[in-house]
């Protein structure tokens, strides 16, 4: 669902600090991911010709709360239960600068949780990246504030999943929303005292069945904490309770069909190949690649990058044709829309 801007100026400067990220390299590599796409669509062969523009770092794959559709969050992944070692990102960095210029330091996960997280917005804003984090708000001290914006963080991506403490912890599960609340406000006061323009303060809204009611209260809300920006998220579920029990009434905000078989399905056509395959790397906490953000287990590891260049290799092109060609096996893909 598209964002709502509530405050025009500073979402203009945000595209701006984007767009210095290019370079004429970083722009060729662009155009090389679309050609190597639109070739293996044309051919249906596997044919990826560019490299990630974007890279996802796990900057912490442990959480404070526990939210019920969330692997982290009921202790199901297989993976060490970790903070990303900065000297580790920056070699993800610099293994991937040339073409890269967008980094999201999050995957699953608390990224505040991580105490070298300022330290890695610094790395990656040297090596002239567009950096994002997702938090669910609870560690927005005014310190911790001052630290993000110092470093350069653009974008900064706050779950707030309710306008009041009951709606909120429907989902939230050890949340407090007073919290994340003035999280927001701290924030943007903080930005403020400094001068600065970054980051981007976006409120990302996790539509459910409690709290679809809100929003129409929703901007004026976001807007009077000192929010730019507004985005609607649809829920991911795994199995048919979980549809139940979270999915909201209104169809607008639900990716799903089929809600009365066993297994929920994913509205869209899903047509092959897959973007992202193309054009983003994922990396989990101790630095392994997988396919996409929604390999949240994972599944499907595809090796260190300790290890050499683990985009480029043959098991990641094996499940490039796999997806190419039977994309209704590999179950990670049920919940994308790609």
């Amino acid at each position: 669902m598209r964002p709502v801007v509530l405050r025009y100026p500073l979402f203009l400067a945000d595209l701006l600090r984007l767009t210095v990220r290019l370079n004429p390299l970083r722009a060729l590599n662009y155009v090389q991911i679309f050609s190597g796409l639109w070739m293996s669509r044309l051919t249906g062969k596997v044919w990826v010709w560019g490299r990630p523009f974007a890279v996802s770092a796990e900057s912490a794959s442990v959480c404070n709360l526990r939210c019920p559709e969330c692997m982290v969050g009921q202790g199901k992944t297989t993976r060490e239960r970790k903070h990303m070692d900065p000297l580790l990102f920056q070699q993800i960095l610099g293994h991937h600068r040339k073409h890269s210029f967008y980094t999201n330091l999050y995957f699953q996960g608390e990224p505040f949780l991580n105490p070298e997280l300022p330290q890695m917005i610094g790395m990656a804003s040297r090596l002239r990246y567009y950096t994002s984090v997702s938090t669910n708000g609870h560690f927005l001290t005014e310190n911790r504030c001052k630290e993000v914006i110092m470093k350069g963080l653009d974008r900064l991506i706050i779950s707030l999943d309710g306008l009041d403490q009951d709606t909120y912890a429907f989902y939230r599960v050890g949340g407090h929303w007073q919290k994340v609340v003035d999280g927001i406000a701290t924030l943007s006061k903080t930005r403020k005292e400094l001068g600065a323009r970054n980051p981007l303060i976006v409120v990302q809204f996790l539509v459910n069945k409690k709290n679809e009611g809100q929003i129409p209260q929703l901007l004026a809300f976001a807007r009077r904490q000192g929010a730019d920006v507004v985005e609607l998220k649809t829920m991911q579920v795994y199995d048919e309770s979980g549809a139940h029990k979270f999915l909201p009434e209104n169809q607008r905000y639900n990716r799903y069909k089929n809600l009365n078989k066993p297994k929920v399905s994913r509205k869209g056509n899903g047509k092959s190949p897959c973007f992202r395959l193309w054009s983003h790397a994922v990396y989990t906490a101790d630095g392994v690649l997988v396919p996409c953000c929604f390999d949240k287990l994972p599944e499907y590891p595809m090796g260190k990058i300790k290890s050499g260049d683990p985009w480029s290799s043959p098991s990641m092109n094996a499940f490039r044709k796999q997806v190419m060609k039977r994309r209704a096996e590999v179950g990670i893909c049920s919940n994308c829309g790609q």
